[in-house]
């Protein structure tokens, strides 16, 4: 009796947990539709739905530099059915921009998977007589005060690059603050700016146009968008890397067998041949390990930038 009673309960324990998910999962881009980030997560939603058998819907819930989408999914239901596309700025950035954060970028989430990376890249103005980084820096050491750099906002990654090269190289570059990089092109191109640091994905229409003049890579390889375009480390300034990594994160305590199937899915999905072709059509590669190397990835990120901003000085207005 007591083996036949294990042979009907046990079957109906493994279909439970393999039932996930059993209805359609809610992905929240915490940025307005049509940019980067909006194009990144429905590419990964539609190859996920395919893999998973269920609907990964997209909902857009802009505001607050990515914090305010992000924060409805700290305090979802640990379930599997509501994760963020989570990004470099609004885990190791954004926190530190505010008195009251929304959340804890670490103690809220679960670390599901990352799905791609997008490179900074830095451009000038192509009437400077610099060619390379090299040049770019001796220019600077021998103009100290004259070259100005374009960004999204203090406390953006552009501002945060800047703070590197300038932490790393010891050069001086005066901060020209705008509300968005693509604010900031026109003045470049124009001559009163000096140069712009940007995310890869929304500097190469510029850089394909021949106005602007690519410099070198804030990453830790060449991207495969401009692959003569050399990196920081290959002009002999390695400290000087900054990933800007894209991926997946639930709530805390998401369950592991749920943590798993998504990481699973999330790295079939950036596998994809047709997948990687989209990431590269805008300037990002796609990338994935297991959850617990994605969790020290952002773990490691969130200190090292916040020990940089808290030195340079970086805070909200």
């Amino acid at each position: 009796m007591l083996t036949a009673f294990a042979l009907l309960v046990t079957p109906l324990a493994v279909p439970a947990q393999d039932a996930y998910p059993s209805r359609a999962i809610r992905l929240v881009v915490p940025y307005a539709p049509g940019g980067v980030s909006d194009i990144t997560g429905r590419i990964v939603a539609q190859k996920m739905t395919e893999l998973l058998g269920q609907s990964v819907v997209v909902e857009n819930r802009a505001g607050a530099g990515g914090m305010l989408g992000t924060g409805t999914v700290a305090k979802a239901e640990p379930d599997g059915y509501t994760i963020v596309l989570s990004s470099l700025s609004a885990y190791a950035i954004g926190p530190r921009l505010v008195k009251a954060p929304l959340y804890d970028p670490i103690k809220d989430f679960t670390a599901i998977a990352p799905v791609a990376l997008a490179p900074t890249i830095l451009t000038i103005n192509t009437a400077l007589p610099v060619q390379n980084l090299k040049d770019l820096i001796a220019y600077a050491k021998a103009n100290p005060g004259k070259l100005t750099y374009g960004s999204s906002g203090i406390g953006s990654v552009a501002h945060i690059s800047a703070e590197m090269l300038r932490a790393t190289t010891g050069i001086d570059l005066l901060h020209v603050p705008y509300k968005s990089a693509a604010q900031a092109y026109p003045d470049m191109i124009g001559g009163s700016v000096s140069m712009v640091f940007d995310a890869l994905p929304s500097a190469i229409q510029h850089i394909r146009s021949g106005k602007v003049r690519p410099i070198a890579m804030m990453s830790d390889r060449r991207a495969s968008l401009v692959p003569d375009v050399p990196t920081f480390a290959e002009a002999g300034y390695p400290e000087a890397t900054l990933r800007l990594w894209v991926g997946l994160h639930g709530p805390a305590n998401l369950p592991a067998p749920i943590v798993q199937k998504l990481n699973d899915t999330a790295a079939k999905t950036v596998a994809a041949p047709e997948v990687r072709e989209r990431f590269t059509a805008v300037g990002a590669d796609a990338y994935s390990t297991s959850p617990r190397e994605f969790a020290e990835l952002v773990r490691g990120d969130v200190e090292r930038l916040g020990k940089m901003m808290a030195a340079a000085g970086i805070k909200g207005e």
